[in-house]
Parts: C-alpha cells; sequence; structure tokens
C-alpha cells in the first residue's frame, strides 16, 4: 500500500456525541482519501464512544482504531498512534473539533513548497473559545529562533496542528502520559525548536476548535497537580536554553513560560488554591524567577508582573496575595502622574513597610487623554468653545489647558477657564471654556486648526478638537474689514471630523440654516430661515434667494430676504410667469462668493399643485421630502394634451 501523505490521530475519551463530526471532517478532506490516514485511540471509554468507533471503521477503510485502558490524559493514546502512523506528515486532530475541508491540502502543500516541519493552520474558536493571536498574515517561513521573533510567545502549545513526521522520530518526541492538561507542552516546544522552519497558514480556517458548553473538557476542567506542571515547565525552559545563548533570542523563549505559567498561573490558581498547592507553587515561580529572570526580560514585563515577582522573590508572602487578588478582583489600578513619569498603583506603591521599588509599577506609556467638544456658541464677537478633558485612569490632579489655535497668521494660545475636576469611572474628568475673538482681533481670512494642549504633572499633550457629526452651528456674518463682510464658519460644515475655523472665502451649504417652504398670496413661493448673526460695525449685506431654470441658468427669480421678526429672514417668489419646467433654489449674499444650493428642513408630503397664472396655464409643485429646494412649474394644458396624445396612439387601427 502506498505510503499516506497525512496520518490524523484523535484520542477519544467520552466523546460520543462530537467525535463523529471530527471524524467526518477528517474523512471529507480534498485530498484524495488514500492520502489520509485517521488513527482514532479510544482511551477507555464509558460513553459508548468505543463501539461507535469500531461501526465507524467499517463503514471507513481510511479508519484505524485502537482501544487501550483509561490513561488519565490524551499524552497517551497520541503516544501509541505514533507508533503505528506512516504518513508522511502528522495531524493532531481532537475529538471535540474539526478540520475545514480543504485544511490538510493546503498545509501540506505549505509545508512541501517551502520545506518546513511544521504548518500552524489558522484555528477558529466555537463555544466561546479564545484563540492566540499569530493568525494576523501568512507567513510561507519563520522560525521561533531568529532574532525579534515572537511567535513562541504568542502561539499556543496545543499541538492541533501539522507535524512532519521525520522531526517527531528523529528528535524522538512523545507526549507526557498520565496527566489531563500539559501533555503537549514539551512535544509541540520540542519540535518548533528542532523544525528546520515553520509555515502560518493565515488565510483559511483550518482548525474549528471548540469549548463545551458545560465545560467540561480536558483542558477546561484542568487538573494537573502543579508540581507536574512546574516539572515540565523547568524542564521545557532548560531545552529552551539549550537552543539558544543567554540574550534577547533565550529571553523571548522563556517570556512565554513565565507569563503564561509563572504569572498567569499565580494568578489564576495560586489565591484560592490548597495550602500544598500554594506551596508548590510559589516555591516552583520562586525558583524559575530566580534562574531565568535576567534584567533585560524583566524590562519587558508588565507593572503587576514585576510586583508579582518582587513580592515572590522577596518572600513577601501576605503583598502577594494582597496584589494577586487586587487584579482578580478589581483589574486595572488608577494612574499616578509624576515629573514626566506614569505608575499604575498597585497596592503597596510607595508604601514604607513593603519597599516594592518605583519602577515595579512604572510604565513607559503617556497616559491617554480624551476630550469632548461641547455646541460651539457666538455671543456678540466671541466664539466660545467649551468641553471637557478627561485624563484616563487618573483619580488625582488637574491639569493646565490651553487651546492652540493655528493659521496663516501663525499660533496662538488661548488660555482656558477651567472647571473643578471630578472623579468619573473613566478618570479625572475637568471641563473647560474658553473665548476666541477672530472678529475683533482682526484674524487674517484663512483657515484654523484648533487643538487642546493639556499639561499635567509634567505629561504634555496636544489633541485635535474633534466635532461630533450631530453638532451644527451656522456661519456668521463679519462686517468689520474694511475690504467688505465675511463669512466666519465652524469647520466640517456638516458632519464629523477636526475642528477648525474658516475666514472669509465663499459660502457653503450648511452656512445657512435650512429652509423652509410654504405657499403664500399672489401666486408665490415663500421661503423663510434662521437670520444668520452678524458681527462687527458695519451694515449687514443684503442676502437674496434666486430660482434659476435647470435647463437655462439665464432664466432667474429673484427676491431679497427681508427681517421676519428678530430672528428671521423671508423672501417671496412670484412664480406667475414662471417658464415650464424645473427650478432649482440657491442663496445669495452680496460681494461673498458665488451662489450656493439652498437645503430644505426635513419633512415629508409636497405643497401643490397649485395654479400660479391661468394665463398661460401654469401650476407649482414642491416636494418637501427632498434634500434640496425646488419648485416644479408644470403647463396643465399640455400635460392633458399629452396624455390624450398617449392614449389615442395605444388605440387599435
Amino acid at each position: 500500500m502506498k505510503q499516506p501523505l497525512v496520518s490524523v490521530i484523535t484520542p477519544v475519551y467520552n466523546c460520543r456525541d462530537t467525535v463523529v463530526r471530527a471524524l467526518e471532517s477528517a474523512f471529507a478532506q480534498t485530498l484524495p482519501p488514500e492520502q489520509v490516514e485517521v488513527i482514532a485511540v479510544d482511551d477507555g471509554s464509558t460513553d459508548g464512544s468505543a463501539e461507535l468507533l469500531d461501526e465507524l471503521a467499517q463503514a471507513h477503510e481510511q479508519l484505524t482504531v485502537l482501544h487501550q485502558a483509561n490513561s488519565g490524559g490524551a499524552g497517551a493514546p497520541r503516544n501509541r498512534a505514533l507508533d503505528v502512523a506512516t504518513g508522511e506528515f502528522v495531524f493532531f486532530l481532537d475529538a471535540d473539533d474539526a478540520l475545514g475541508p480543504e485544511a490538510l491540502e493546503r498545509m501540506t502543500a505549505m509545508a512541501e513548497r517551502n520545506g518546513t516541519d511544521i504548518v500552524l493552520g489558522k484555528q477558529v474558536g466555537t463555544g466561546g473559545r479564545k484563540m492566540p493571536q499569530v493568525f494576523g498574515a501568512t507567513v510561507e517561513r519563520t522560525h521561533v529562533l531568529e532574532p525579534g521573533s515572537d511567535l513562541f510567545w504568542r502561539m499556543s502549545m496545543a499541538a492541533l496542528q501539522l507535524f512532519r513526521r521525520s522531526l517527531i522520530e528523529d528528535a524522538g518526541l512523545r507526549f507526557a502520559e498520565g496527566i489531563p492538561t500539559h501533555e503537549d507542552q514539551r512535544f509541540t516546544a520540542g519540535a518548533y525548536l528542532r523544525a528546520r522552519g515553520v509555515s502560518i497558514l493565515a488565510d483559511y480556517d483550518c482548525y474549528y476548535w471548540a469549548a463545551r458548553a458545560d465545560g467540561s473538557s480536558i483542558t477546561q476542567l484542568g487538573g494537573t497537580r502543579a508540581a507536574d506542571v512546574y516539572a515540565i515547565v523547568t524542564t521545557a525552559m532548560e531545552e529552551a536554553a539549550a537552543f539558544a545563548e543567554p540574550g534577547d533570542i533565550r529571553d523571548q523563549l522563556h517570556r512565554r513560560y513565565l507569563d503564561q505559567e509563572v504569572f498567569a498561573r499565580l494568578r489564576r490558581k495560586y489565591p484560592d488554591a490548597s495550602e500544598d498547592e500554594r506551596k508548590v507553587t510559589y516555591c516552583a515561580s520562586r525558583d524559575l524567577l530566580e534562574k531565568w529572570l535576567t534584567p533585560g526580560l524583566r524590562k519587558k514585563l508588565v507593572p503587576a508582573q514585576r510586583v508579582v515577582a518582587h513580592c515572590v522573590l522577596n518572600d513577601l508572602t501576605e503583598e502577594l496575595d494582597t496584589v494577586l487578588r487586587f487584579q482578580n478582583e478589581t483589574g486595572r489600578p488608577r494612574l499616578h502622574l509624576e515629573d514626566g513619569r506614569s505608575f499604575l498603583k498597585y497596592p503597596y506603591f510607595r508604601d514604607a513597610s513593603a519597599g516594592i521599588p518605583d519602577d515595579c509599577y512604572e510604565i513607559e506609556t503617556a497616559p491617554t487623554i480624551q476630550h469632548r467638544l461641547s455646541p460651539p456658541s457666538w455671543t456678540d464677537d466671541v466664539l466660545q468653545l467649551s468641553g471637557t478633558v478627561v485624563v484616563r485612569d487618573t483619580d488625582e490632579g488637574t491639569p493646565d489647558l490651553h487651546l492652540i489655535v493655528d493659521g496663516d497668521g501663525g499660533p496662538r494660545r488661548v488660555a482656558c477657564e477651567i472647571g473643578t475636576a471630578e472623579r468619573t469611572d473613566q478618570g479625572m474628568a475637568t471641563s473647560y471654556t474658553a473665548e476666541l475673538r477672530p472678529v475683533s482681533e482682526g484674524w487674517p481670512d484663512g483657515r484654523w486648526t484648533i487643538a487642546v494642549e493639556v499639561d499635567i504633572a509634567g505629561h504634555q499633550q496636544t489633541i485635535t478638537v474633534q466635532k461630533p457629526g450631530g453638532m451644527h452651528v451656522p456661519a456668521v456674518i463679519d462686517t468689520r474689514p474694511a475690504e467688505g463682510a465675511r463669512l466666519v464658519r465652524l469647520l466640517p460644515v456638516r458632519g464629523r471630523g477636526d475642528l477648525g475655523l474658516e475666514l472669509g472665502g465663499g459660502p457653503v451649504p450648511g452656512d445657512l440654516s435650512d429652509a423652509e417652504a410654504s405657499l403664500a398670496g399672489g401666486n408665490r413661493l415663500r421661503v423663510r430661515i434662521d437670520a444668520p448673526p452678524v458681527l462687527g460695525p458695519g451694515p449687514a449685506p443684503a442676502m437674496s434667494v434666486v430660482l434659476r431654470h435647470a435647463r437655462d441658468e439665464n432664466a432667474a427669480i429673484r427676491a431679497v430676504l427681508e427681517p421676519d421678526g428678530p430672528s428671521h429672514l423671508q423672501a417671496d417668489l412670484p412664480l406667475g410667469r414662471a417658464r415650464r419646467g424645473r427650478w432649482k433654489a440657491f442663496f445669495e449674499i452680496d460681494g461673498i462668493g458665488d451662489p450656493v444650493r439652498t437645503r430644505l428642513q426635513e419633512g415629508s408630503g409636497a405643497l401643490g399643485p397649485v395654479s400660479v397664472s391661468w394665463v398661460p396655464p401654469r401650476r407649482l409643485h414642491v416636494r418637501l421630502d427632498e434634500k434640496w429646494l425646488a419648485a416644479s412649474v408644470t403647463d396643465p394644458v399640455r400635460q392633458r394634451a399629452a396624455g390624450l396624445r398617449k392614449r389615442l396612439s395605444r388605440k387599435p387601427r
């Protein structure tokens, strides 16, 4: 019989409800059946899984079933399957999981194309299973011993991958037996350290890795004794050290064990473990830290890990317990900012009785500062800007705030009036108000950016002010310049974006409020808007509404906007002599830019149709649910005649 390309190995223990799906996913691979050998090892199941496997073997020539007494973990059944496997490659498939249909074809092709001994195919979590963060991009060839590689740190040690069988046999790799978890730690690590190369296949869902809803899988239950875990970890770290000289590469290999088997295990297991397990965990963690925590590796630890390491290495057992419980119950601590430095205030920060150094708590990243803008407003010739600055994760301190306004006239630093800082769930929140006087101070035409400068405890950041999408401030008319009036507007006029100020330039839709449209006496279309603020001592320029024929821009109907009460303008447009067709409405401001389309307030329905002229006959129709104001003028006589011609043309001759 020709050697199969892949041996799929599946340990089975009380998985009757899921094993059929797992094995069927192996039988359904796109590789020819003769290239896929499936070996299932029943590890003393008591739920009928063994009998089910025998039935499947009768139906599938690819399947070999082995039976053995329960061994207490997946290691022994995998080892037994390895002893009889004949494939060029081996893939380990757990009985709860499943393969994508093209997984083996794609992974073996990748290994052969690149001459690599391991292919880590994309794993997809189901049932809430979290996946290792290694599948951002496909990598044809890499290695854990390459300088700068963090694959060993980020990957899972689960053996649910494709291995070249010659790598396994040449190195004599086998799984630890008799333990429910961690059986694949040394197997997988040993393979990665010895491989000629590793490929990562991230553009196809190769493996569906399940978490049981009842949490009853061996991996979810855990249960391996601390002594067994640390015996494996100790040997694994020794083995990793044999493949890398002291320095960055060795530190990177060891970092995964310190992160996951020292610090993470202390956090998860130590606080509530039995006294014996606590003692084993504490002593083993101290031994590993004393031997392998180098100065370079210590710098890579996060503050919580540095604090825990200090407690373990200095026999601060009570403090260790308090810190671990704080992590589990509280999570991220608040920040202390001082002289341009940042510290996470885990328990015993600057507690003289514990004596834990400041550098255990220090982080190198700057504090996160957020800004929320309140609606701006004009009061006389003053633009009032206000908002709230939140220094995230802090519970102390008030920042010094300035607005930085920069444009053609150079940057301007504007002091803010600061309110009382308040503690919030997000951090210390400080409100402010600032006043800009672009009109009275005669700022030159052009665009000006607006940012907030935040200075707190030696940390300074300049944050671009963001205008929310739903916030709109109409433009104002500045009559102070000697050369004539100009518009002053906040940007963006509509939508979300970086807040800015524009002086001069022509009008744009949105500078003025959206218009109301109605019918007035005398065959007129009435247009009404909010009057824009006028700043400065000069007279306001005249404003008009103009209807322009869609097919003839020279055809225009114009009306000046006149005051209608203290805060509105309106114009009545005569349509009695309007030509047939569609007329688009524009606003004009004398001496300032070109006409711009007139936006309608949100509405529904329509105005008309109503007769606006009997001779010649004309009817007016205005849709109120459109974005832009437009009037449609029709000739009812022509319409009826056209309808009649159409009906006559349909009659049979």
